[in-house]
């Protein structure tokens, strides 16, 4: 009952399974359980309110202690609560890279711009939001993620009503970001994040990540190849911070949902897939397999 927990939490589905202790990495894994899976409500789809009733019918079960009838030791110990790390579809935040000299600023004047940032481009108040940032290498960009503390909050609540502990919360992005690097040897390229409601696109420029980008995505976009590279041409178009770099002289890298490379190659120099887990299963247990 003390082994952490890990979280995905998706738009349709919420996935909680068991999580790696620090110890446990240096022996050879136990057999993992089946992870518990709750998918919301159609109606509930995509809503703060189908996140926290699919959290809380999620982490029920998954925490339900052994039978009575099991093996239990002389004296009963009192249960620790448990930690878990949760990992969110990028679909429930934001994120920004902004372009600037912060190389002096303090984290207060930083957390200001940024939250200045998300409320001048999305119409968010600023209170409504809980942000982080990281000054990149050079101090001259700034990558920021925000998250609306109603949700947060709501989160945090049903994980304690359940006896759990979040000791680590994050958007998808950051937690791929931190995994492949800058995606690309030198030079620039188009890094290319396609997930099934949401298209998100990082520049990248000498090894930093100087420019960010989205697009919503509707029913079937996400199939298709040939609207997805289009899509990914607007997002280069106003993502690209140098007024000579072209398209035909930028490589993309892909990653995410499987599609074909050939309609990208055609509007980019080339099309690469970037290596990633195993694609055969839902969105939200990939986001489980992240925060594990």
């Amino acid at each position: 009952m003390n082994n952490p927990v890990a979280i995905g939490v998706g738009t349709r589905e919420i996935v909680v399974g068991a999580g790696t202790p620090w110890l446990s990495r240096l022996r050879k894994p136990a057999p993992a359980s089946e992870p518990v899976r709750v998918a919301m409500a159609q109606e509930q789809c995509c809503t703060e309110t189908g996140v926290l009733d699919a959290l809380r019918a999620a982490l029920s079960p998954a925490l339900t202690p052994p039978p009575a009838d099991a093996v239990a030791p002389a004296v009963q110990a009192p249960v620790q609560k448990r930690s878990a790390c949760l990992v969110l579809d990028d679909f429930w935040g934001n994120h920004a890279i902004l372009r600037g000299d912060f190389r002096t600023l303090r984290p207060r004047e930083l957390e200001e711009i940024v939250l200045a940032h998300f409320t001048d481009t999305y119409g968010i108040d600023g209170e409504s939001l809980r942000v982080r940032f990281r000054v990149q290498r050079g101090g001259r960009a700034l990558f920021a993620s925000a998250l609306p503390h109603a949700l947060l909050d709501g989160i945090h609540e049903v994980s304690a009503s359940e006896n759990v502990g979040i000791s680590r919360l994050s958007l998808c992005l950051p937690q791929m970001l931190n995994r492949i690097g800058s995606g690309a040897d030198g030079g620039e390229a188009l890094l290319l994040f396609v997930a099934d409601e949401l298209l998100q696109a990082v520049m990248i420029e000498q090894g930093n990540w100087v420019a960010y980008d989205s697009q919503r995505l509707f029913p079937g976009d996400a199939g298709d190849a040939s609207r997805l590279a289009v899509l990914a041409e607007q997002l280069f178009e106003r993502s690209a911070t140098k007024a000579n770099l072209r398209r035909e002289d930028c490589n993309i890298y892909l990653f995410g949902i499987e599609t074909e490379l050939g309609p990208f190659a055609r509007h980019f120099a080339e099309a690469f897939r970037l290596e990633q887990p195993a694609m055969d299963c839902s969105p939200a247990q990939r986001l489980m397999e992240y925060a594990q």
